[in-house]
């Protein structure tokens, strides 16, 4: 049975399996295997064919990379007082050559008195998840949905939020999932990513603006070359593994960002540990590149982008409110844009949101979606009910996203 669908609509799904499909399985030996990986010691004999599954694959993405996998599952496994969230990797194979990950992880989580069985990646930081599959996708994409059906007596609900549609990535597991005979559903998330496409350096970009919008960047421009004499400068570093002290005056900066006077909760100085990590792993790989406004050695204002393909997607960013009537975070767009022209670069990612200072550069929007998959049993039929479909018709009631 053939499940199509637009991306841009919901989709339920409560496919049979396909007769033609289960004959051939039995009587044949599948080309593509899939294994379940659970221990540490499994996760690290995984790096080289993982990074190298990443990196030549068509749409590189640091968040499905082996470092950024480990960097936060570790993390998260030391909070786990409980023990209820264990790795679950599902390595497709080909003979002994690892062809696909997926990289999930399991958790139980309770909720009003019952306790479900989730897999889903690792946790919300990455902006865009991914399956890590080489050529022939669909072979792998069934022979992964078909693993899941031999072992929905294992889990009750896969959730997998925040997915990066690539190429038809999606259609693909879709279709497979209906000829395993699971049921599930792909709907937009709410949050977009907007972006900005590359097409020419700064200036000739900024003359396609109106005259109020030139003018205003004119200012602004005029402003930080004034105090360039002062010792402002801004960088851009590609290697920023190599500065030692990198790390803390982000930090630093961060731990001052406002929204209206009022403190934000900062994001890389809650989890140091993991940017450190992030930054000696993804580093010397050229996934990360800090663009930097600075007063002599005092940062202003600062963005952490990766590198990912011919795309640069901007994480996180941070700037000094003493200096907000330099608009320093904006001005660093200009320097980043000149250094992606440069080299070929075709997009510069904003990544999921649509706040303010991110449409004031975006020309498009990229959607990510979240896919549900549940087996037939009553239990996980029920459970699916109490965790998926009762929250949303609460959060629905409150006006609230889910």
């Amino acid at each position: 049975m053939a499940v199509s669908f637009k991306l841009d609509r919901k989709l339920d799904r409560h496919a049979q399996p396909s007769p033609s499909v289960t004959k051939q399985s039995d009587e044949s030996t599948p080309e593509y295997l899939v294994e379940l990986f659970s221990s540490e010691k499994e996760l690290c004999s995984l790096e080289n064919a993982w990074n190298l599954l990443n990196e030549t694959s068509d749409a590189p993405n640091s968040f499905a990379s082996f470092d950024w996998y480990c960097a936060w599952n570790r993390r998260f496994l030391r909070e786990d007082r409980t023990s209820r969230r264990q790795l679950n990797l599902l390595v497709v194979k080909k003979g002994d050559i690892v062809t696909g990950i997926i990289p999930l992880i399991r958790r139980q989580v309770s909720r009003i008195g019952f306790s479900i069985r989730k897999i889903e990646f690792t946790g919300p930081q990455a902006d865009y998840n991914d399956f890590i599959v080489g050529s022939n996708s669909r072979e792998q994409f069934q022979a992964i949905a078909e693993y899941l059906a031999k072992t929905q007596d294992q889990w009750d609900l896969v959730d997998l939020r925040d997915l990066h549609h690539t190429a038809n990535s999606m259609e693909d597991f879709a279709q497979a999932l209906g000829r395993a005979g699971l049921a599930f559903r792909v709907r937009p998330e709410r949050e977009r990513c907007p972006y900005l496409r590359i097409d020419a350096p700064w200036e000739q970009w900024l003359r396609r603006r109106s005259q109020g919008s030139r003018r205003a960047f004119r200012n602004k421009q005029s402003r930080i070359e004034k105090l360039s004499s002062q010792g402002l400068r801004i960088r851009l570093i590609d290697s920023p593994h190599r500065e030692g002290d990198l790390l803390e005056k982000l930090v630093v900066l961060e731990n001052q960002k406002r929204i209206k006077a009022k403190p934000l909760r900062p994001f890389i100085a809650r989890y140091t540990d993991v940017f450190q990590t992030l930054f000696e792993t993804l580093g010397p790989r050229g996934s990360l590149l800090v663009a930097i406004m600075e007063m002599g050695r005092r940062p202003l204002a600062w963005q952490l982008w990766f590198r990912c393909g011919q795309k640069l997607w901007m994480y996180q960013t941070a700037y000094d409110h003493e200096y907000a009537r330099l608009s320093p975070g904006t001005m660093l767009v200009p320097a980043v844009m000149d250094y992606a022209c440069a080299r070929g670069y075709t997009e510069m990612d904003f990544l999921r949101g649509e706040e303010p200072y991110k449409m004031r550069w975006a020309n498009d929007f990229h959607q990510t979606f979240r896919l549900v998959v549940w087996s037939r049993r009553w239990k996980s039929r029920a459970r699916k009910f109490l965790y998926l479909n009762l929250k949303e018709a609460v959060y629905e009631r409150l006006g609230k996203g889910d």
